[in-house]
């Protein structure tokens, strides 16, 4: 399975993902629905991306490594009276 991006039908908002057989799908954690191949060429087209394309945006040597940002807690003791 090759995550292409994200992807919205209705309210649902999820991984657009190519499927081994090269149907494409929306991911939804463990819930996978395959969606219909023209409306999904359609949007391509119209989002402008090849529809044979590695991922949305181009080639994959353009795209920069995503950011990971790390939060870490911190506990601060306070004074006891």
């Amino acid at each position: 399975m090759e995550l292409m991006g994200t992807i919205q039908s209705g309210m649902q908002v999820g991984a657009l993902a190519r499927l081994p057989s090269g149907d494409y799908a929306q991911v939804n954690g463990d819930y996978i629905e395959v969606l219909n191949a023209g409306h999904v060429a359609t949007a391509l087209r119209r989002a402008g991306v090849s529809e044979h394309a590695g991922a949305i945006g181009g080639n994959k040597e353009s795209l920069a490594a995503p950011t990971v940002t790390i939060k870490k807690r911190r506990r601060i003791a306070l004074p006891t009276d």
